[in-house]
């Protein structure tokens, strides 16, 4: 079971699809504060 586990988690379309998933919840983040601040500014 951890040899499976293990090929899982090294595979290179598994860093792959991590390192996209980063950067669209990066982006949610950014659009996300963005959006509060100019809300903030607007009262």
């Amino acid at each position: 079971m951890s040899d499976h586990l293990k090929e899982f988690f090294e595979s290179e379309e598994t860093n792959e699809d991590s390192k996209s998933d980063t950067k669209v919840a990066l982006l949610i983040v950014l659009v996300s504060v963005a959006a509060a601040v100019f809300w903030v500014s607007g009262q």
